[in-house]
């Protein structure tokens, strides 16, 4: 699911902080966090938030820290500095190089300027400062995904509530079926063999058989089951139910499957492929949902 967060404060007494959380759709959890090397101690405090409220989807999350009070600390790779002033003197003598370089010259030379905004260490009270800042992002990160999630939803129940009414269809023609399959079998005994003499008996019992192997009415009554399932966690959907959803999805499908192969009559299979169809659709929307 998709959504942003954003928090910003102070993060102890001498630091603000900024943290912009992005989520895009994913089946399992991704959960990237981005901070400077100086500041890599606060990657698990931030893990720890974020992993408490995210179950699903490609999370990155981004902080942000300044320094409010205090000198900002700037190392000079000055072995570096030496070796290119050195290299640049040496290169002037045969090309039209002028050796001198100007402080912007400086700034562009990949980590020869290191800038640092405090130390590595931060106390038990900018920790917590930061995990406040962290759920702050967090919660609005969740409420632009529950919008998303409640379209979602509204996308859905038609579609379940159109899988339960075929179903119910194919409920009510079940006995329908039953009786034209045993008809069909004894007209094309009849007609494969004319002049053969058949016991009555053992003819309706191979037409009761065969109605009974394609019997379909333990198939509904499961797939009747996931439906009213599928409903509830719609309607109540207490916690992350996406991974619940998705396996429910195929569980429908697998009863389908069942149905199709089962099924020896034109209209219900043609139902049941309807009904697949639907699924695959609900499939893919569930996927991604939290």
């Amino acid at each position: 699911m998709t959504g942003f967060g954003r928090a910003r404060g102070p993060a102890g007494p001498q630091r603000t902080a900024e943290i912009v959380v992005r989520s895009v759709n994913s089946r399992h959890l991704d959960l990237t966090v981005k901070t400077r090397e100086s500041d890599l101690a606060l990657e698990p405090a931030l893990r720890r938030v974020f992993g408490r409220h995210v179950h699903r989807g490609k999370v990155e999350v981004a902080l942000r820290l300044k320094r409010t009070a205090g000198a900002q600390d700037v190392a000079v790779d000055e072995a570096l500095l030496e070796g290119l002033l050195s290299r640049l003197q040496g290169l002037s003598g045969r090309y039209p190089i002028d050796p001198a370089l100007s402080v912007r010259d400086l700034l562009a030379v990949p980590q020869l300027l290191t800038f640092e905004n405090g130390g590595e260490e931060f106390s038990a009270e900018e920790t917590a400062a930061l995990e406040a800042l962290a759920e702050e992002a967090a919660r609005s990160l969740v409420a632009m995904r529950e919008t998303e999630g409640a379209g979602i939803a509204a996308e859905i129940a038609p579609r379940i509530a159109a899988l339960r009414e075929k179903a119910a269809g194919l409920e009510a023609r079940r006995e329908e079926i039953g009786r034209n399959l045993a008809a069909t079998l004894r007209e094309r005994v009849r007609i494969l063999l004319p002049e053969v003499t058949l016991d009555p008996g053992r003819l309706e019992q191979e037409a009761a058989l065969a109605a009974d192997r394609s019997d379909v009415a333990e198939e509904l009554q499961r797939l009747r089951g996931h439906l009213d399932q599928f409903d509830a966690l719609l309607a109540a959907a207490p916690e992350a139910v996406g991974k619940t959803l998705d396996f429910l999805s195929q569980e429908i499908l697998r009863e389908l499957n069942t149905l199709a192969s089962k099924s020896r009559d034109l209209l219900s299979t043609r139902e049941i492929l309807e009904m697949k169809a639907q699924t695959e659709k609900i499939r893919e929307q569930v996927q991604n949902v939290e």
